[in-house]
């Protein structure tokens, strides 16, 4: 076998002058706040993640699902002297673009600033548009991500605490047969958005 050091002189060339991608903190607190989620869903693969705080803001479960197994999904609302907890990960731009698409319609991304580790970082997350500002009580399945991931994450204990005692619905053998229909569904948008 023979090689031609020219070509690979050039690739490690190329290779060398290539920038590399500009990255940024992104802000998740609901589905996106775990790793496995954003890993295997969304192809997404943070650099760092920090647990982080977000002031002047509330968690609402105001974002439409698909039906009344899956009645809604996280987002967030201004609220003055109120705060949330979600996880700040350091990802591309190309990765938050992955996400912002794989997410859908009627969300807007905002600037934000997040405390992590005695520290404020500038941020972006995205915020669903809706005139709807009652919250509506998500799926136990969807509850259950968000625990495990504040609970893996180190978010505090309090705010755990919080999270499990927000009410969600649960409907015996028709909660678990569309739990799979959830995922694929899930994992449909996101591979047609990359």
């Amino acid at each position: 076998m023979i090689l031609n050091l020219k070509n690979t002189k050039l690739v490690l060339y190329n290779i060398a002058i290539m920038e590399p991608q500009k990255s940024l903190y992104y802000f998740g607190y609901g589905a996106n706040m775990s790793k496995e989620y954003l890993q295997k869903r969304r192809r997404v693969f943070p650099t760092e993640t920090l647990p982080g705080t977000l002031n002047g803001y509330r968690l609402i479960m105001n974002m439409e699902g698909p039906n009344f197994i899956e009645p809604s999904f996280a987002n967030i609302i201004e609220a003055p002297n109120e705060y949330l907890e979600g996880i700040l990960s350091r990802i591309t731009e190309k990765e938050l673009n992955r996400i912002i698409n794989s997410e859908g319609v009627n969300y807007e991304l905002i600037d934000i600033n997040v405390k992590a580790e005695k520290k404020s970082y500038n941020a972006k997350t995205l915020i669903y548009k809706t005139n709807k500002l009652a919250s509506t009580p998500p799926s136990r399945r969807y509850m259950k991500i968000l625990i495990k991931a504040a609970i893996n994450n180190n978010l505090s204990v309090s705010y755990i605490e919080k999270l499990k005692k927000h009410p969600s619905v649960y409907y015996p053998v028709l909660s678990e047969i569309f739990s799979l229909m959830i995922f694929y569904w899930v994992r449909k948008r996101s591979k047609n958005s990359m």
